[in-house]
């Protein structure tokens, strides 16, 4: 059932509103009923409803402001505004804020009941999409997954064809920005199916946010993955394999290739090492030949990166991307991405929204900056995604950071 909440300041037509509407047979709950604004921010955060259905004009808070505040903390809430005023600049507002419908005052029950009903048409469709979307993405997801699976396994013992390669250098760029790859071979000594089952799982979870593509099954006690050009990586996997302390498991990394083209040059270099170590019984992790690596677009890189930074700390408040700031400084989006995060610890996009957000908090001390104001003024033209983001960052919602702040310097 749909929740709904009442905001009106005027009791009667409150109590009528509850009496009169079949809300059962709208397949709606009445979660809460409020006589001004701010009871009625305290019930939406409370109850979380679906619907509002709110006075226009309320002394205070009036339902204009109420609906902006509400979809701070609460997006997906449609609105139904009552009004008995026919008055041009609060529907003009009104519409800024996507609402769902107006009733004139006196209500007439009927109109009232089809305004609902098709609110409520609304947010079924809305959410029978979203649950099919999911269900496609799922789809979609594990359909890659074994596609991927299967073409990295053919790349690197050296079976596939051009196009398949062509494919599979396509995915690796498109989700991972890879251009330069090793390859990682591990192998388990003979043991209890069960007990290497449970090894294989601990190493999947630990490599999950270092390697790119699903770790691929050669044997039964073997797997490859790919993982990415840096010495984190190298160093998560050797940290993964010996931590399984007396056990017998081997791990070979390859050479640094620039193209998936020598996958299966880099298999066989990683093989190479593992099964020298299996021979000599020596559990743990071994690069093939020499892995210190010059990268000479990253040393450019970082010697002009004191520009990057000042070029963002001065433009955050502009519509600046990923991929304006790779071309300005020439080089490609995803290499860009990579050396960005290397030098400062966080991507790119983590590193915009901090300097904004703290821009925010900043102006939000100021209590005659409006919300949509600060939200203009650190580079987001939607107020309400800018809430969003804020919240996430900080735990609370514009209006509740700016309280707490005011409250604290005794204002």
């Amino acid at each position: 059932m749909f929740k709904i909440l009442i905001a009106d300041d005027e009791w009667m037509i409150r109590e009528g509103l509850k009496q009169t509407i079949n809300w059962e047979a709208l397949n709606c709950v009445l979660v809460g009923e409020a006589a001004d604004g701010e009871q009625a921010v305290q019930q939406i955060q409370a109850f979380q409803p679906d619907i509002l259905i709110s006075d226009i004009r309320m002394p205070g808070m009036d339902g204009l402001e109420l609906a902006w505040t509400a979809q701070e903390f609460c997006p997906e809430l449609k609105v139904i505004f009552l009004t008995g005023f026919d008055d041009f600049v609060y529907a003009q507002q009104a519409i800024k804020l996507k609402a769902s419908d107006f009733v004139l005052k006196p209500t007439d029950p009927d109109t009232l009941v089809k305004a609902i009903d098709k609110v409520c048409k609304e947010l079924v469709r809305t959410r029978q999409h979203a649950s099919v979307m999911e269900q496609l993405q799922s789809w979609k997801r594990d359909r890659e997954s074994l596609v991927v699976q299967k073409l990295i396994h053919d790349s690197m013992l050296g079976i596939t064809d051009t196009a398949s390669l062509e494919m599979l250098k396509e995915w690796l760029e498109e989700t991972a920005g890879l251009q330069k790859i090793r390859v990682a071979v591990v192998q388990m000594e003979e043991e209890g199916e069960e007990r290497r089952h449970e090894r294989w799982l601990h190493i999947k979870e630990r490599l999950y946010a270092r390697i790119y593509g699903p770790l691929i099954m050669i044997d039964e006690l073997q797997r490859a993955c790919i993982v990415p050009d840096e010495e984190v990586a190298v160093g998560m996997l050797k940290e993964t394999v010996t931590g399984f302390g007396k056990a017998l498991v081997y791990a070979g990394v390859s050479l640094s290739y620039g193209g998936i083209e020598q996958l299966d040059r880099a298999y066989q270099e990683a093989l190479e090492v593992v099964r020298h170590r299996a021979a000599s019984k020596q559990s743990g992790v071994s690069v093939y030949g020499d892995i210190e690596h010059l990268d000479n677009a990253a040393v450019h890189f970082a010697e002009g990166f004191r520009q990057v930074e000042a070029y963002v700390q001065h433009n955050f408040n502009e519509d600046i991307s990923l991929q304006q700031l790779a071309a300005r400084f020439h080089l490609s989006e995803a290499h860009f991405s990579r050396l960005f995060r290397k030098r400062l610890g966080v991507s790119f996009i983590e590193y915009l929204t901090r300097l904004r957000m703290e821009q925010a908090k900043r102006l939000l001390g100021d209590e005659n900056v409006r919300i949509y104001e600060v939200s203009l003024a650190v580079g987001y033209q939607d107020s309400r995604y800018f809430s969003q983001i804020f919240r996430k960052y900080t735990g609370e919602t514009p209006t509740e950071y700016r309280k707490r702040m005011l409250e604290s310097h005794g204002m």
